[in-house]
């Protein structure tokens, strides 16, 4: 027998031995497309779970999972804990104002749970009145309605998603985990149109399923850094990945090599861990056209942008920091932009000689890099190319 059955068996017996647990209300919730006013409780805590598939901290949950090595068990004591310390550290600031308000007036707003007492709407209410209940006994329960049994998985997700996810009535859903939860939707077997409809229409099919690629490219990119799951390392820079799978369409029209689409993804990887911002990353496009500026950076590619285990590119990145300088790829990016910008000037030879000289007034001719072979066979180029400017 699971959890859920014993532990509905355990409701069960709590609500016939205590008819003052049956509250004068009701909550509205869809199941199976159709409107049900559910019946209202004030349920020990001891009795309720938390869901650890709730969408609105699947990231941080994901990262507790990482450092535990495992699932945890919500029906586990020291378990229990973490996840309460979890959502309450998810916004300290918010979870101060909702105690202080819980102390005040109690809890106003009704939570969800299943059968077998997994809350999956209130899940933070839950930790904000179990922490308070340290403190103060009168805080042992929380007010639910209760799900009837059996509840699929679909009408499980709609249920959350429908109450938290829609545009009109979001709650604090963080980017990532807004894309988490849209792919939770699939795998209990929705489709994008039917998230769509559950969504109230808040979200188009077309930008539901934009949303799911931009996870697929997080989720490549945190395999590529060596931080499978980690999502929390993409928090901050999820706009990078909006914006670069706009881009990679484009891409896909000109380029229909499966590999040269992985170079292009892998150069951007590198550049987002490596600090370039969104708009500078656009440009990649613009050098992906260019037959020469690909060839050279698809080559360096090769070197410069393969999969690392976990916090090799961080030592990496950081190293370069630390001596002032770009790492590799961003480098050669940053030299195509230059012959990007110098093609488009291409008509005004005048302006390219005054930012070249600008750019070599500033060398310092003794610097022991110009020593090597590699600098010796530039600057004999560099000689070249101005005895034939000066010819003609």
């Amino acid at each position: 027998m699971s959890f859920e059955e014993r532990n509905a068996e355990v409701l069960d017996e709590y609500i016939a031995n205590n008819p003052q647990a049956k509250l004068p209300k009701t909550h509205s919730v869809l199941i199976g497309g159709i409107n049900e006013d559910l019946q209202v409780y004030k349920i020990p805590l001891k009795n309720l779970v938390y869901n650890i598939r709730n969408g609105r901290f699947a990231a941080e949950y994901q990262e507790l999972r990482n450092k535990k090595g495992r699932e945890l068990e919500p029906e586990d004591k020291e378990d229990r804990k973490e996840i309460q310390n979890l959502l309450i550290s998810l916004d300290p600031k918010e979870s101060m104002l909702l105690e202080r308000d819980v102390r005040q007036y109690g809890q106003r707003e009704p939570g969800v749970c299943t059968h077998g007492g997994a809350v999956i709407n209130g899940n933070r209410r839950m930790s904000i009145i179990e922490n308070i209940f340290e403190s103060d006994s009168n805080f042992k329960d929380l007010m639910v309605a209760r799900l009837p049994p059996n509840i699929s998985d679909i009408d499980l997700w709609k249920i959350e998603a429908g109450i938290q996810l829609s545009r009109n009535v979001q709650l604090d859903y963080g980017p990532i985990n807004t894309l988490l939860k849209f792919q939770q939707g699939i795998e209990a077997g929705l489709t994008a149109l039917q998230i769509t409809k559950t969504l109230y229409g808040g979200y188009t099919e077309k930008e539901v399923k934009e949303k799911l690629e931009v996870l697929e490219l997080i989720v490549l990119y945190l395999d590529y850094i060596g931080e499978r799951n980690n999502f929390k390392k993409v928090e901050g820079i999820t706009e990078h990945f909006t914006d670069f799978r706009k881009k990679l369409d484009e891409l896909k029209k000109t380029y229909s090599n499966p590999s040269d689409i992985t170079k292009i993804k892998r150069i951007a990887f590198q550049l987002i861990h490596d600090g370039i911002d969104v708009r500078t990353l656009r440009k990649l496009k613009d050098i992906c056209v260019d037959e020469q500026l690909k060839e050279e950076i698809f080559r360096e590619s090769e070197k410069y942008c393969q999969p690392e285990k976990a916090g090799e590119k961080l030592v990496k990145k950081l190293n370069a920091e630390e001596n002032d300088e770009y790492t590799p790829i961003r480098t050669i990016f940053n030299n195509s932009l230059d012959s990007l910008k110098a093609k488009s000037e291409a008509e005004e030879p005048i302006k390219l000689i005054n930012r070249a000289i600008k750019n070599l007034e500033i060398i310092d001719p003794k610097h022991a890099s110009l020593r090597d072979s590699d600098s010796q066979k530039r600057l004999d180029l560099l000689y070249s190319i101005l005895e034939k400017i000066m010819k003609n």
